[in-house]
């Protein structure tokens, strides 16, 4: 039995047909972290497009809001984009109020909200919330936009190179049923924050 085996082993090495199966030794490892590259690649683009598309949702839900904006309410918007995202990392979300003032030329933070992070704000500089006054489309004055900002983190599941990195988005939209949007810690009128003539 052992002689059989050396036998077979001596052939296989003597045997020069298989230039073809050499070539694809070759070549496999190649293919394989080429296929392996794209599949890394489309999976990092599909997860932007969805963290793009929770932002345009939430984005829309806020314009459409005609109540006083309260905590309990962007606690639940916050779990409605971790929900749309489907991270496993915790995800951040802003929602922010401003508004132009023509007379100073000037984009004010009238009320920001951030969960998954830290940093509240009422009438603060846009610098406070990671924005400047070009990123701002142009507003007549006092009107009001808002701002929706989310940031997922987002690790490979192959190394192939690509580090993980952060998705970092920002939405602007106009309200649409109610004028100005004002926040309450509570929901009550008396602690609301609202932007100006509203």
């Amino acid at each position: 039995m052992l002689r059989a085996i050396k036998n077979r082993l001596r052939r296989f090495r003597r045997e020069d047909e298989g230039s073809i199966v050499a070539e694809t030794v070759i070549m496999f490892p190649t293919l394989f972290a080429a296929v392996l590259a794209t599949f890394v690649f489309f999976d990092a683009f599909r997860n932007q497009a969805i963290n793009l598309k929770a932002a345009y949702t939430i984005s829309d839900a806020m314009s459409r809001e005609d109540r006083l904006i309260t905590n309990t309410m962007m606690n639940n918007l916050w779990m409605v984009h971790r929900f749309l995202t489907d991270s496993p990392s915790l995800t951040e979300l802003r929602i922010s109020v401003i508004q132009y003032d023509m007379d100073a030329d000037e984009v004010m933070v009238v009320w920001s909200r951030q969960k998954g992070g830290s940093g509240n704000y009422d009438w603060a500089n846009l610098s406070d919330i990671g924005l400047t006054q070009a990123q701002i489309p142009a507003m007549p004055h006092l009107e009001t936009l808002i701002v929706v900002q989310t940031s997922v983190d987002y690790e490979p599941n192959f190394s192939i190179g690509l580090e993980g990195f952060s998705f970092d988005n920002v939405v602007f939209t106009r309200p649409r049923w109610a004028p100005q949007l004002c926040y309450s810690h509570n929901g009550t009128q008396a602690g609301r924050v609202c932007p100006i003539q509203s």
